[in-house]
């Protein structure tokens, strides 16, 4: 159980760097034009007053000396080591943390000891339901999505968070 929070949020979003990206010779054009709009997509259903940042460890360096209420993480396989170093920093300072991805709903048994939350299919159709549960200080340990993808009641991405300038 968590703690129920009443003031507005401190999230923040990740999405490690794949390990190719940590070579001198790494160039990141490639993901300077794909920025991480699923994590922008999670971001629209917070609250306009709640504190949010995507980090795109692609294209900048990622902090890690702050104490968010929140941190989400995004894991495909060829950044899951690099993720779950992160996610077992953040839980070390008693951040809670959430993974979701490609990764973590292929192996959710893998992810699992690295969350306190794992999200399972499209963050979309879970992620509201998280966090209003989240917020009341009760969220599940794990969010599985049943329903088809769709578009359908998707709010506007919060584009507002994707750094153009890197």
């Amino acid at each position: 159980m968590t703690t129920a929070h009443t003031r507005p949020l401190r999230v923040k979003f990740i999405l490690p760097a794949l390990t190719e990206a940590t070579s001198p010779h790494w160039r990141p054009i490639k993901y300077s034009l794909f920025p991480p709009l699923g994590l922008a997509t999670l971001a629209a259903y917070l609250n306009l007053d709640d504190q949010v940042v995507v980090v795109d460890e692609h294209v900048e360096r990622l902090g890690t000396d702050d104490e968010p209420d929140l941190v989400l993480i995004q894991v495909y396989i060829t950044n899951a080591y690099r993720a779950y170093r992160i996610a077992d920093h953040y839980r070390a300072k008693g951040v809670f943390v959430g993974l979701g991805g490609l990764h973590v709903t292929s192996l959710p048994e893998e992810a699992a000891p690295h969350a306190d939350t794992i999200f399972l299919g499209p963050g979309e159709q879970i992620f509201p339901q998280f966090l209003s549960e989240f917020r009341a200080g009760c969220p599940q340990r794990v969010y599985t999505s049943t329903s088809g993808r769709t578009l359908d009641r998707i709010p506007p991405l919060r584009r507002d968070l994707i750094r153009r300038s890197r």
